[in-house]
């Protein structure tokens, strides 16, 4: 309205040149607190209520509010103590008709299309090039989106420099230091504006490789990690999953082997969880 600007102003100052906080607290015994005009305090301080809420109502002016980040799940796929097969690496192979183990959810979701980064120079040395890491991280999360088109894309892209999992507005991947027996550990916040963030830290400790192909599920001959593998299960949780405490042969089993390929792609369960939450 023409002129509320100024009125508002004008009333703002009206009361607080009249010492509307001034004065004293704690009055003499038998003596109401007044101002220093000598009007009491409790007839001041509807008046200094009414002027913040008028200076609150100002165009361009606001009361400072602090957008924090609070650390809601801590998701990791764990070593799996399981003894090598004949060859080296302690994987095994799918059955042909592998039951659904089911699936669950974290209660929260990817809001809109991401663009992730990646700590390059946390790339364990022999593992590949960059073009390679991204292409595997790549890979692992357009798994969730081709199994669901209605689920936001996330493309690994851009370049970070930390080299741990950070709230910063940002969705970060990277090799460091993980606790205990984990493979990888994902970390989700929520902002108090409602904002999700997820980082992935894959344990730069362990041995690592990249398959030629997913193959039968299984490369017996080689007792390290395949990234892709190990990626396509902690980018579920980025999406919103839980783990699948029943299901084997699911993405998202909560343990992981030396040699497996087969979490690249979707089980069942897998498959209806994405579908659930987009």
């Amino acid at each position: 309205m023409p002129g509320g600007t100024d009125a508002c102003q004008e009333s703002l100052a009206a009361v607080l040149s009249e010492g509307a906080i001034s004065g004293t607290l704690s009055p003499a015994p038998g003596r109401a607190a007044t101002s220093h005009g000598g009007a009491p305090l409790s007839r001041k301080l509807p008046a200094f209520l009414v002027a913040l809420s008028l200076l609150i109502a100002l165009p361009g002016v606001a009361l400072a509010q602090t957008n924090r980040a609070t650390l809601i799940d801590v998701h990791r796929i764990t070593i799996s103590k399981a003894k090598p097969g004949p060859a080296t690496a302690n994987c095994a192979n799918a059955p042909s008709n592998p039951t659904s183990g089911g699936f669950a959810v974290t209660g929260w979701e990817v809001q809109g299309n991401k663009t992730a980064t990646l700590n390059t120079s946390s790339i364990p040395a022999g593992l590949g090039t960059v073009s390679a890491i991204r292409t595997q991280l790549n890979n692992s999360f357009g798994a969730w989106k081709q199994a669901e088109s209605a689920a936001p894309s996330i493309t690994v892209s851009g370049t970070t420099s930390i080299t741990k999992a950070t709230a910063n507005h940002s969705y970060d991947v990277l090799f460091g230091r993980t606790s205990g027996s984990s493979i990888a550990v994902t970390y989700t916040w929520q902002w108090s504006n409602g904002e999700i963030e997820s980082d992935t830290v894959f344990n730069t400790r362990l041995p690592w490789f990249i398959a030629t192909s997913e193959g039968d599920g299984c490369d017996e001959s080689t007792a390290r990690y395949d990234l892709a593998n190990i990626a396509t299960h902690e980018f579920g949780h980025t999406y919103g999953l839980d783990h699948s405490a029943n299901g084997r042969w699911e993405t998202m089993y909560p343990y992981g082997f030396t040699g497996e390929t087969l979490k690249r792609s979707l089980a069942a369960g897998d498959t209806a969880g994405i579908r659930s939450l987009y």
